[in-house]
């Protein structure tokens, strides 16, 4: 079996593979291109999987680190169960190092079929759904900006500013990323400025009648932005009866004012898988206690600088990680479990811990999970160019 990056004349392969995989309708004019890389694996000379492949910066404790999400997975029903995913999923850690990606991301189709992979479940979002008649007391508001592309700078960097805020956050270094024709496509994106001026924060939607006001992405910086926002909001109370607010997750922003209102209901939004590719990056970026801790962590991994024991010694917030390739540890994960305790931010401990499959506990680890307590969690990718 091969695999390899598509060539331009095999896009449409890849389009016809991807409609039988998920049954759609594929034109042979409209499908026969495809704007980035594609994996796949050819068995005979003949595309029977194949995968998307966007690079993107992702936050983590403040440092943006090369990442690879992966969309669109797909294999010709035929060919299935003949490893082809498995190959290309394995292909993408082997060069992982050449395109300097720490971690990995994906939405799961099956939680348990990732995790093969190294992938695990990260944080499981929720819609909230608030009736408009249950936000009379907030202010309405007209003081916004419709995003038209022009200002493009302006919105990039605030949403670089509310990543900052939430780990694993990706950055929006280009005009793709957002909507840029509100007209033609019914999708509008408004953001407002505080009183200097500056962008605070961003809402996108589309309208859904008579029912409701579908909100994509709500992004705030401070309390005064989230109220902004929602008052803006509450001008299309005419025409739907319901705000729903989609990807949030307990503790975040809009939920947390959302809690103080009757009425509101919460909606599974599905949610997002992550692997680790650099385990020796991901410990140096991590954000550690002030007080002194060390621990021994014992990583089982199919890629081979992923395995080992990483002796990890912390003090004021840093670290110095060493890599050995045996000796005694104190946890011992495997990458999924790895992606779970030290991406998902949860907050586990040595209890909690050990209902997680793959997890070992052999000494004390206090001093791990001391250094992966609860964080605001919460991959995004684009999902207007994705």
């Amino acid at each position: 079996m091969e695999i390899r990056y598509i060539k331009e004349n095999e896009a449409a392969d890849y389009q016809r593979v991807s409609a039988a995989s998920f049954i759609w309708k594929f034109d042979e004019k409209e499908d026969s291109t495809v704007e980035i890389p594609v994996l796949a694996a050819f068995h005979e000379n003949k595309l029977i999987a194949g995968v998307e492949i966007f690079d993107f910066r992702v936050n983590y404790c403040g440092n943006f680190l090369n990442s690879v999400i992966v969309s669109g997975v797909c294999s010709q029903p035929e060919y299935r169960r003949m490893g082809g995913i498995r190959e290309i999923m394995k292909k993408i850690g082997e060069t992982a190092e050449e395109n300097d990606w720490v971690l990995g991301f994906l939405h799961p189709f099956s939680i348990e079929y990732y995790e093969k992979f190294g992938y695990a479940n990260l944080n499981r979002m929720f819609a909230i759904k608030i009736p408009f008649e249950k936000i009379k007391n907030i202010p309405r508001n007209t003081d916004v900006i419709l995003y038209t592309g022009e200002q493009f700078d302006e919105l990039s960097a605030l949403h670089a500013k509310c990543a900052l805020k939430e780990n694993l956050m990706t950055l929006r270094e280009e005009k793709k990323h957002f909507c840029d024709k509100p007209l033609e496509e019914a999708d509008y994106t408004y953001f407002r400025r505080d009183e200097n001026g500056v962008a605070d924060g961003y809402v996108r939607f589309t309208v859904k009648r008579p029912d409701e006001v579908i909100v994509e992405e709500f992004f705030a910086l401070t309390p005064e932005a989230v109220y902004g926002l929602l008052g803006f909001l509450r001008n299309y109370d005419g025409i739907a009866k319901y705000i729903r607010i989609k990807k949030q997750y307990q503790g975040s922003d809009v939920s947390c004012i959302a809690d103080r209102i009757d009425g509101i209901s919460y909606d599974y939004d599905g949610g997002a898988a992550g692997r680790i590719y650099n385990m020796q990056r991901l410990l140096e970026c991590n954000a550690y206690p002030e007080e002194y801790g060390i621990f021994r962590l014992k990583s089982v991994d199919e890629f081979e600088r992923n395995n080992g024991i990483f002796e990890v010694e912390y003090k004021n917030g840093k670290a110095t990680v060493t890599r050995k390739d045996e000796g005694d540890y104190d946890i011992c994960l495997t990458a999924a479990a790895a992606a779970r305790l030290m991406l998902a931010g949860e907050g586990h401990d040595a209890q909690s811990a050990l209902y997680i499959n793959g997890v070992e506990i052999k000494g004390n680890a206090d001093a791990f999970f001391k250094a992966f307590p609860y964080r605001h969690t919460r991959f995004t990718d684009s999902s207007w160019s994705i």
